[in-house]
């Protein structure tokens, strides 16, 4: 009497030692899951992907992509104008830890402070006009800067990149035209 196993693709019965069902042609033999683990995770990427495009747009897609599979992303890249005595803040919402690239170019004005922050930090400075104590991270802060650069490590979370023109627009310009680009990788 012949031995059969059950197919796992049709529970078909197969004579043991035959490499393919004789019904549907499924392979009698293990697969290493590995592969079709990463298979499954790319094709979950991918399909989270469409959703986000079709949900949100292609610019947020793009987001989305980026922030699961761990790619550089772009914040920011334009230019933003900042009157005389102003400040504005750009949020910054980092879905992952990596390095933080800011690049900021006053084309046309004053110079201006630069201050990374938290979302309490932000609320304080909402809250008073001094802000000789306010505390930003110290590896994205500049004092009277026309131009600036810096990249370093960040843990992944909300934060808000803030420009200030200390100036007040009489012996100085009206307002200040900054070139920003905020970018993040892995």
């Amino acid at each position: 009497m012949r031995r059969t196993m059950d197919c796992s693709a049709c529970a078909n019965p197969i004579p043991e030692g035959s490499q393919f069902c004789n019904r549907c042609g499924t392979s009698t033999e293990a697969k290493p899951r590995t592969k079709t683990s990463r298979i499954v995770l790319v094709s979950g990427a991918i399909a989270l992907c469409g959703l986000a495009y079709l949900s949100m747009g292609s610019w947020n897609a793009n987001r989305v992509g980026a922030a699961i599979l761990h790619t550089p992303i772009t914040f920011t890249n334009e230019t933003q104008n900042l009157g005389a005595h102003s400040w504005r803040s750009v949020p910054v919402v980092l879905p992952y830890s990596g390095t933080l690239d800011i690049t900021m170019k006053v084309d046309r004005g004053n110079p201006i402070d630069i201050y990374l922050v938290t979302p309490e930090t932000l609320e304080e400075m909402k809250k008073t006009a001094l802000w000789r104590n306010i505390q930003g991270n110290a590896n994205f802060s500049a004092v009277k800067t026309t131009s600036y650069h810096r990249d370093a490590p960040i843990d992944r979370g909300t934060y808000y990149f803030v420009m200030r023109d200390t100036s007040l627009g009489i012996f100085s310009a009206s307002g200040t035209d900054v070139d920003l680009r905020i970018g993040l990788r892995p």
